[in-house]
């Protein structure tokens, strides 16, 4: 039973931590409570707006002692928008409770204990690090949801992101504030490294018959769009149409990497760079080892690890996505790697006894944040030597961590690289080996 009398009480409470999900953690009466937008060492005056059964949330009604670790945020929309949770915070402050954040989880959750956590990789770029992002649109309006809700908040730009993305944006929010606009639902808008141009990619209502070529000479910097039809505003639908070059590229580790702008790709290309620099690192490929990467898009991960592997095997549902791996392997000339259409758990499943008979088998994984429960039931016979884990949310990742567990395997290395700052967003690196 909820507490009724405390109910929309106010109370002085001072924030002692941070959780995943950016809120500051304190406690009313020793019940804890999640305030958003407070940070530790603050100690305010807090209004509980909602109770669950072992926790209330609330909200600050003001600050009378601020912590240390508060800076002014640099957006004047922020707290309305929903882009970004840390602002308040400075940036050396956000790391260190991102790290302890991951330490705590991985231990708590995954129950794992003497893991070597290295020092975080901090991002080189604290804002303007966004080379894509995905925008809302309603009514005129453009910019992301709102930071309690589902309303669009109207935005001239954002500092997260790239100085070109952020030209492009504004010129189609203009675009989408006329008379003759098309009904799109979202948008996004992606800079490819290669010729410092940017690729949009519309989600619009149903059949569209807009003349989307005509935007390519109205938008800063645009070179190519994609127009897909979803009911539902969702990211997957029915391809409409497009005009101009689609693609984006990027480099990574001497490779060049192309995807169509439809394709999921890093939105921090500096950390995405440290990020596969890690992973190899942890992995010390000899060149006699057959890897597997499993989630493996358009060969971000894959190719760099072929050309120091015997072989690579890149497993991705997307078939958009295997085409473009496969077109970027022979542009690069790296002939000992193939990609396969198929989810990761499915394939494992059918390559279990091919897999065991390899005693130096590396896997990496990168799931997408609810990670992937099903691929250590599939490898208690498989046992590859090693595992490389990229995960984007602490909570699942202990919990793969814990199961993987179970199939012999202990954490050996573990880093943090700070893909988004000024969010709560938590990007690592894993290293595990058989114990």
């Amino acid at each position: 039973m909820p507490d009724p009398y405390i109910f929309f009480m106010s109370e002085r409470v001072e924030i002692t931590s941070l959780a995943f999900g950016g809120k500051g953690v304190g406690r009313i009466g020793g019940k804890v409570v999640f305030v958003p937008y407070s940070a530790p060492g603050d100690v305010a005056q807090v209004e509980v707006v909602s109770q669950k059964k072992g926790y209330s949330e609330g909200v600050i009604e003001r600050i009378e002692v601020p912590s240390t670790a508060r800076v002014e945020p640099l957006c004047p929309l922020y707290g309305e928008c929903g882009g970004c949770n840390l602002q308040h915070m400075g940036y050396k402050d956000q790391l260190h409770w991102k790290q302890r954040i991951l330490e705590e989880t991985i231990r708590r959750i995954g129950k794992a204990e003497g893991i070597i956590f290295e020092e975080p990789i901090a991002s080189p770029m604290e804002f303007n690090y966004r080379a894509r992002a995905r925008f809302q649109a309603e009514g005129g309006r453009a910019g992301f949801f709102g930071a309690r809700s589902h309303s669009v908040v109207d935005m001239e730009g954002c500092p997260l992101l790239d100085p070109i993305v952020n030209e492009t944006f504004s010129d189609i929010r203009k675009f989408l504030k006329g008379p003759k606009r098309p009904r799109v639902g979202s948008f996004e808008v992606g800079l490819s490294e290669g010729d410092m141009k940017t690729v949009a990619v519309f989600h619009v209502d149903g059949d569209d018959h807009f003349n989307w070529a005509g935007l390519l000479e109205g938008v800063r910097h645009l070179k190519g769009i994609e127009v897909w039809a979803s009911p539902e505003k969702g990211r997957h639908g029915r391809f409409v149409s497009s005009a101009g070059d689609t693609g984006i590229s990027y480099s990574i580790e001497g490779i060049e990497i192309r995807a169509r702008a439809s394709v999921f790709s890093q939105v921090n290309r500096l950390q995405n760079r440290n990020m596969v620099g890690k992973a190899i690192e942890f992995a010390a490929p000899t060149g006699a080892e057959l890897v597997v990467d499993l989630f493996s898009g358009v060969g971000n991960l894959t190719l760099p690890f072929a050309r120091r592997s015997r072989e690579v095997a890149g497993i991705e549902q997307s078939h958009v996505a295997v085409r473009q791996a496969r077109e970027n392997a022979a542009k690069n000339s790296i002939k000992n790697v193939y990609f396969h259409a198929s989810d990761s758990a499915s394939w494992l499943k059918q390559n279990l006894k091919s897999l065991e008979k390899e005693m130096e088998s590396v896997l990496v994984l990168d799931p997408p944040r609810g990670g992937e429960p099903q691929i250590a039931k599939s490898l208690s016979g498989a046992r590859p030597a090693k595992i490389l884990y990229i995960s984007c949310s602490p909570p699942t990742l202990a919990r793969d961590i814990s199961a993987l567990a179970g199939c012999g395997y202990r954490v050996s290395r573990a880093v943090l690289i700070d893909m988004f700052p000024q969010t709560y967003h938590i990007e690592s690196v894993i290293g595990l080996e058989l114990a």
